[in-house]
């Protein structure tokens, strides 16, 4: 499964099923993810990327600062935030066709 820098995924297996988070990096085979909140940038959750779910949804600026390591906890709230808002309104164009109304 490929995911990259700054996308946005959803858990799909663990104590955190269902929840969304943005990749800010890689290790040992893991991704690292942030929510801004349970997860800060500080503290990110190491998780297998067979247990995402990634949507197309991608801001090739957040990848910018990620790589510059210019992103925080308020920045990622709003990314996520921004994207779950507009995934309930433009379903088809934000989801993938895996993703059926959830």
């Amino acid at each position: 499964m490929d995911v990259e820098l700054g996308q946005v995924v959803k858990s799909l297996v663990g104590r955190d099923k269902g929840k969304h988070y943005l990749i800010i990096g890689y290790e040992a085979g893991r991704v690292l993810l942030a929510d801004g909140r349970s997860r800060p940038i500080s503290r990110p959750k190491k998780k297998n990327p067979k247990h995402l779910q990634p949507y197309r949804c991608m801001v090739p600026e957040v990848k910018e600062r990620i790589r510059q390591g210019n992103l925080n906890d308020t920045e990622v709230r709003n990314i996520l935030n921004t994207f779950l808002t507009t995934n309930e309104s433009y379903p088809h164009y934000l989801r993938n066709s895996s993703d059926s109304g959830s």
